[in-house]
């Protein structure tokens, strides 16, 4: 017969100052009894390496999977033919690369079309002969490109940036010729690239995998091993048994969060203009989804289950809470629907920490609080599920 699992504080002097129901004996018996469960579920973790692996290597493989997205529709590969190498052809080449949409190659004719049947190009751009010529007599002149429209978007990328890299080589070379200039102030004081805008993103799913995942497998294990019921006879509160899930959670947590920041900020160069706000934010997150997890886990009793869940909402919630643009910048439909789901506010806060920009339309304390609100339902969701599987047991 399996011996009961005893969560009973060790005996000891009573404290007598106390503040209503609450007394520092019973505080202390909690920390005792949370911290038991909490040690349990620790162990238990640190044998199941497979869970643990995952929480690492998940959020490391999206971060991969979609750098390279990125990177596959950031330039369009173009070969340049230069049949003038005067000094404005090389002005105008220069100013294509200046429109950051081409991948620019300067090659001779034949490579370039034989490349270009081949469809591994998407613009051909040849400068004419007498381009240094007819500019330098102010003549019209033609410039060839051959555009493989297989893929709009590209291909939209491509006729915007040709139009625009005329615009560049005239205010550059010929800025009296430019009846119209265009002068810009930037919201902020640098650029921040694609890639590190996405990296902040897959950092928030990666603390939402750890938390659904752990606390998740943490609860429904113990449902599936029989424990569950042995713990809710026993003499410790459903705070109690909550607050240990979340605590264990958090601990086995770190890890992933110092592996992903290393990730972050050493591998794709996101430095953070307030650290001290980014480790705030993602104990913070950590917390909030670890109780999500344990909430979930008492309610689906199944680790099978949990898991194919908690992978599937990774995903859509990332795309919907702001991955490749502010979510301020989506129609209000899209805005509202982000602002149902905690994600969107930790990755709001983890931006503010590493950018120092607010890309939702809440003040930062708002964002702060509403995640925090989150992570008290959370918590409620699971107390109450503790008690009703109290009562049916």
């Amino acid at each position: 017969m399996r011996p009961m699992i005893d969560l009973r504080p060790a005996k000891g002097p009573q404290i007598l100052s106390s503040f209503g129901n609450w007394s520092f004996a019973s505080l202390g018996r909690f920390w005792q009894s949370m911290w038991a469960l909490a040690r349990k579920d620790l162990k238990s973790a640190l044998a199941e390496r497979s869970t643990l692996l995952q929480t690492l290597t998940l959020p490391i493989n999206y971060l991969i999977l979609l750098s390279l997205f990125a990177l596959a529709g950031n330039n369009a590969p173009t070969a340049v033919v230069l049949l003038d190498h005067g000094y404005y052809a090389q002005r105008f080449v220069a100013a294509m690369s200046q429109a950051h949409s081409f991948h620019i190659v300067v090659e001779s004719a034949d490579a370039a079309r034989q490349q270009y049947e081949e469809g591994t190009l998407v613009t051909l751009v040849t400068i004419p002969a007498d381009f240094d010529n007819r500019v330098r007599a102010n003549q019209p002149v033609q410039i060839h490109a051959a555009i493989n429209n297989l893929d709009e978007d590209l291909t939209d990328d491509a006729r915007r940036a040709l139009a625009l890299s005329v615009m560049i080589f005239y205010s550059q070379n010929f800025p009296q010729k430019v009846p119209i200039m265009t002068v810009e102030r930037d919201a902020y004081p640098f650029d921040t690239d694609y890639i590190p805008y996405l990296a902040l993103s897959i950092m928030v799913i990666s603390l939402l995998i750890t938390g659904l995942l752990q606390a998740g497998m943490a609860a429904a294990r113990e449902w599936e091993k029989g424990t569950m019921k042995e713990l809710l006879l026993a003499p410790v509160s459903a705070w109690t048994l909550v607050a240990g899930k979340i605590l264990a959670t958090f601990i086995v947590g770190l890890p992933s969060i110092v592996v992903v920041l290393l990730v972050v900020i050493v591998f794709i160069g996101d430095s953070p203009v307030n650290f001290p706000f980014v480790i705030g934010v993602s104990l913070l997150s950590l917390l909030v989804f670890a109780a999500a997890g344990v909430a979930l886990g008492m309610a689906l009793k199944e680790r099978g289950t949990l898991t194919t869940i908690s992978r599937a909402l990774a995903v859509p919630l990332l795309f919907l809470s702001g991955l490749f643009a502010p979510i301020s910048f989506n129609t209000g439909a899209v805005q509202f629907l982000a602002r149902l789901f905690p994600v969107h506010y930790s990755i709001v806060l983890v931006q503010a920490a590493f950018k120092g920009f607010v890309s939702n339309t809440l003040p930062l304390p708002v964002n702060v609080l509403m995640l925090c609100a989150y992570g008290m339902v959370f918590v409620l969701f699971a107390n109450l599920s503790v008690r009703l599987s109290k009562i049916a047991h």
